[in-house]
């Protein structure tokens, strides 16, 4: 795990992280981002679980007035919630998607198909949640994967495993939390893929053992063994996921005019959703990519 000094952890919480704590203050606040011309809004409601693990709940009517401004700019809001509870008001706020769902129970009938109505986006990001139960188990069989090996950096792979497999890190306790939300998790997309609900796949890349890239076949796999149809979960990660980021003009799928970024794999993903992983060749906007020269560069 490489170490990150405070005065830099500072400066990244500066540029990222706003804590209203008005009303008033949290549309200024949405407004002033809109102006720096970010995308979107994110929104973190939930208030943690287990001990050590707890904070504060962002109150209601703040989380409502950030809600009605990035409505009012036009902006997509991204809700990162918990618990039935957060997923509620997340959805009864107009959240344009609803990050991580609930883990801590299952989401209410009633709530799946409001967002089924509303169009509100699920990611369930289930990898994360099984990555921290092998954390805090102190297993590190994730970075055995092959594309793990193949796109980590070395040196953050050896770091990783030291720390893993040096029990720094072992809470039973928590090992048991996040397996039971893993299971809660993969319990709710089925469900909220059968009411109707838009679906589309993060990670939550850069928490332990989770990796850009190679995390992302990882959590197709997931869902597939979750139930989804390989079909629903490749248009999650790739045109659902354009739609929601509005930028589907131009990248999410493969037309005249869109940048031409192709993954070229051996085997049918339909039928063996494990292909996605053995890759022949890259294109990165219409240029074949050496991936021996990628992986020489970490």
């Amino acid at each position: 795990m490489q170490y990150v000094p405070k005065m830099m952890q500072d400066q990244v919480k500066a540029q990222l992280v706003r804590v209203p704590k008005t009303a008033a203050e949290a549309r200024q606040q949405v407004d002033e981002l809109k102006q720096r011309g970010v995308d979107g809004i994110k929104a973190i409601l939930e208030s943690g679980f287990g001990a050590g693990m707890l904070y504060n709940r962002m109150d209601v009517a703040i989380f409502q007035a950030v809600a009605a401004e990035a409505r009012a700019r036009n902006l997509p809001l991204a809700v990162h919630t918990g618990d039935p509870r957060d997923v509620t008001d997340a959805v009864d706020a107009g959240a344009s998607s609803v990050e991580h769902g609930s883990w801590r129970g299952p989401i209410p009938d009633a709530v799946l198909a409001k967002m089924a109505r509303d169009g509100i986006y699920l990611d369930p990001t289930l990898g994360v949640a099984e990555a921290y139960s092998q954390y805090f188990a102190g297993k590190s069989d994730a970075l055995d994967n092959s594309l793990v090996q193949q796109t980590v950096s070395a040196n953050v792979l050896k770091a990783t495993r030291d720390f893993v497999l040096g029990g720094k890190a072992v809470d039973p306790a928590k090992a048991a939390i996040f397996a039971k939300a893993f299971d809660q998790a993969r319990d709710n997309l089925p469900r909220a893929w059968k009411a109707g609900v838009p679906l589309v796949m993060g990670t939550d890349s850069g928490n332990p053992l989770v990796f850009p890239g190679p995390s992302m076949h990882h959590e197709l796999k997931l869902w597939v063994e979750a139930g989804i149809p390989a079909a629903v979960a490749l248009r999650a990660a790739t045109g659902n996921a354009a739609t929601l980021v509005r930028a589907a003009s131009r990248i999410g799928g493969i037309r005249k005019g869109m940048d031409a970024d192709l993954l070229l794999v051996d085997g049918n993903p339909l039928q063996d959703i494990g292909a996605t992983e053995r890759i022949s060749l890259v294109v990165f906007k219409g240029e074949r990519l050496n991936r021996p020269d990628l992986f020489d560069q970490h």
